[in-house]
């Protein structure tokens, strides 16, 4: 008689894949709706729709500068790898600037 062990994630572990979770839903919205702007502005050229889901990235708050850089740079929208290597490029990029622009007098600055 085999036992089988039961694997019990500690809560680390379930907040970590809770986290990749929601980082990888996230981006997959941002794709969809990158494509989606594709196909109305360029595609399309629906006016209207575009309007629409332009709104739709301002209501999410989603960074507009990325968006534009996935609708750009990418050559294939619907090629899931070249999208997510742009986007993290993009997102190393924008880490490093901030990074870059922070000073030591930042450290003491009153809110």
């Amino acid at each position: 008689m085999a036992l089988k062990r039961k694997f019990i994630p500690s809560s680390s572990e379930v907040q970590l894949i809770t986290e990749e979770e929601r980082i990888r839903n996230d981006r997959q919205a941002v794709f969809q709706l990158v494509r989606d702007l594709v196909q109305a502005q360029f595609d399309r050229g629906d006016e209207e729709l575009t309007k629409r889901l332009w709104q739709d990235v301002a209501d999410r708050k989603i960074d507009l500068d990325r968006v534009i850089n996935l609708m750009y740079t990418c050559c294939f929208h619907e090629d899931d790898y070249e999208m997510t290597r742009i986007d993290e490029t993009y997102q190393k990029t924008c880490l490093l600037d901030e990074i870059n622009h922070y000073s030591i007098d930042d450290c003491y600055k009153t809110p």
